[in-house]
């Protein structure tokens, strides 16, 4: 991946790929808070990508996931879909290439910018097809190759707690700390 210069819209699929390589692993379990508007919330999230399911626990007290190709997303009630679909943002940043950001057939955004920050990550910025103002990014840990950040749309979305290739647990009885201060970022 070619770092500080900005990229063509031609590069976008090298780009995913190279992503795929980093941040990838197969079974992630993540905490963190995500911000929409003046509203936030706190969730847990697990993905098993070879089993292809997931779950998503919130501090609202809503469970989501995916099993035996059927969605469930209350209050609407389970659904047959394909992997990927119906994924909440949580979720597709556990799995990056369900994000619809790469340049993709009719996606609207594609990477323009990917810089090297603190020492084990990498920040990229997303720039929308039709106006180079409206921008999203997304922070990678080199580390653990997971997303651990992304700012989309106006929402904020900041894992901070993360394991990798554990097996799901399939918990629901999760217990969410008070948030009292700024996620500080661990770049």
């Amino acid at each position: 991946m070619e770092f500080d210069t900005v990229l063509p819209r031609s590069a976008s699929a090298g780009v995913l790929a190279e992503i795929l390589r980093l941040a990838s692993p197969n079974r992630v379990s993540a905490t963190g808070v995500s911000q929409h508007g003046d509203r936030h919330f706190q969730f847990h999230a697990e993905l098993d990508v070879h089993a292809r399911e997931w779950q998503m626990v919130s501090s609202f007290g809503k469970v989501y996931s995916y099993r035996n190709g059927t969605v469930s997303m209350p209050p609407d009630p389970p659904r047959q879909f394909e992997f990927g679909r119906g994924m909440p943002h949580e979720i597709g940043i556990l799995c990056p290439d369900q994000l619809l950001l790469w340049g993709r057939r009719s996606e609207s955004f594609y990477p323009v910018l990917a810089q090297e920050i603190g020492s084990h990550s990498i920040l990229l910025t997303f720039e929308h097809i039709d106006d180079p103002a409206f921008r999203s990014t997304m922070v990678i840990d080199r580390r653990l190759g997971v997303i651990r950040k992304t700012a989309m749309l106006g929402d904020l979305t900041i894992l901070t707690d993360v394991r990798i290739d554990q097996p799901m647990t399939w918990a629901t009885n999760f217990q969410f700390a008070p948030i009292t201060d700024w996620i500080r970022p661990d770049y």
